[in-house]
């Protein structure tokens, strides 16, 4: 790096550089800053982790609990150490997905459910439930940031992952049904958001 100054005997421009110590103290620095912000940002993972421990006691299938585990803690690493707007993302969308746990958790108890000479798989309206509570949750939280768009699907994209652990338990449909809340709770929030602020 080069510097320009004023020769005070002569007035001419005077040229200095940077040299070796300089640039080690510069990369040193960079690097202690980047380790440091990747520490603030791993206290995500202590959210994260436990949501993954409750999935492979509730029986999830290992390779599902570690596949998509590892998946949501690189992305949710990824976030939080980008800004902190993104890490209070990471935070609501771990928080809004715990309903899916309970719900199912609640519905795997009663079993199926005879209905009108066939069976209802009670997991299938709980996920859309917990889906619903977790698209309203997000989206009320979402649209207090001052760049809700990119906050709303930080958050959806950590509650999708981990939800698909608590809902898959009926399945695809399960899923299914969790995506479908979401956004069905999501869209009145945002509508009204939307008009009010219109």
């Amino acid at each position: 790096m080069r510097e320009t100054g004023l020769a005070s005997d002569c007035g001419r421009p005077r040229e200095t550089f940077m040299g070796p110590t300089d640039f080690a103290i510069a990369r040193k620095a960079r690097w202690a800053y980047e380790l440091g912000r990747l520490r603030t940002a791993s206290g995500v993972l202590l959210l994260v982790v436990p949501v993954l421990a409750v999935a492979k006691t509730v029986g999830r299938p290992p390779v599902l609990v570690f596949g998509l585990g590892a998946a949501v803690m690189l992305i949710s690493l990824a976030l939080a150490s980008f800004n902190d707007r993104s890490a209070r993302a990471v935070r609501i969308g771990v928080f809004a997905v715990l309903p899916a746990f309970v719900l199912n958790g609640l519905a795997r108890e009663l079993g199926l459910l005879p209905m009108a000479g066939t069976v209802l798989d009670p997991c299938l309206p709980a996920s859309f439930v917990s889906g619903v509570l977790a698209g309203v949750l997000v989206s009320l939280r979402a649209i207090e940031e001052s760049q809700p768009l990119s906050f709303w699907i930080a958050a959806i994209v950590v509650t999708a992952l981990l939800g698909t652990l608590g809902c898959s338990v009926a399945g695809s449909g399960g899923v299914l049904g969790l995506m479908a809340g979401v956004l069905s709770g999501a869209t009145p929030v945002v509508l009204r958001a939307s008009v009010r602020h219109g």
